[in-house]
C-alpha cells in the first residue's frame, strides 16, 4: 500500500512537467498535408532563417499551405481548432479573403533558476476559397514585423 501511495505522489509530482511540455499544434497537419496534391509544408530553422538574412527572434517556422479548393473547409475547420490555444490579435476580412494573427506566451523557470524565460507563438492564417496559409511562428523574441515582411504579410 505504502508504495502504491508512493507512485500515485510520484505521478502527482510530474504532472506540472509534463503539462509545461512543448506541445506543436501544427505537426499533425503537417504529416497529414505534406503528402497531398496541391499542398505543400516548410520548416524552417534559425539557422536557415539567419542564412537568409532574417533575424527576426524566431527560433524556428512552420508553413503549410493548401491551393485545393476541395480541402479548404478542412483545412479552415482544423486550423480553428488549433488556433483555439491562441489569444486572437487581428483579423482582416477583405474580398473574400480571411488573414486572423494570433498569438500565445508561454513562461518557464530557467534551468539555473534564475529569471524566468518566456516564448513566443505566432500563428498566422490566410484563407480564401481557394487557398490557406498557416504560419506557426517560434521563439524567445520574434519581432513580428520583420517576420511577417519574410512571408509577404
Amino acid at each position: 500500500m505504502i508504495y502504491m501511495k508512493r507512485f500515485i505522489l510520484l505521478i502527482m509530482m510530474c504532472l506540472p512537467v509534463a503539462a509545461m511540455a512543448q506541445v506543436d499544434p501544427l505537426a499533425p497537419l503537417i504529416d497529414k498535408y505534406s503528402s497531398m496534391e496541391k499542398c505543400s509544408t516548410i520548416i524552417l530553422s534559425s539557422d536557415m532563417l539567419k542564412n537568409m538574412g532574417v533575424d527576426a527572434g524566431v527560433e524556428y517556422m512552420q508553413v503549410i499551405s493548401v491551393d485545393n479548393p476541395a480541402l479548404i473547409s478542412e483545412f479552415r475547420s482544423e486550423l480553428e481548432h488549433v488556433a483555439k490555444g491562441y489569444s486572437l490579435l487581428m483579423s482582416v476580412n477583405s474580398d473574400g479573403s480571411n488573414v486572423r494573427i494570433y498569438q500565445v506566451i508561454q513562461v518557464f523557470e530557467s534551468d539555473d533558476g534564475g529569471k524566468r524565460k518566456e516564448q513566443q507563438e505566432f500563428l498566422i492564417m490566410s484563407l480564401n476559397a481557394n487557398q490557406g496559409v498557416a504560419v506557426r511562428l517560434v521563439g524567445n523574441d520574434i519581432k513580428l514585423n520583420e517576420a511577417t515582411s519574410l512571408i509577404g504579410l
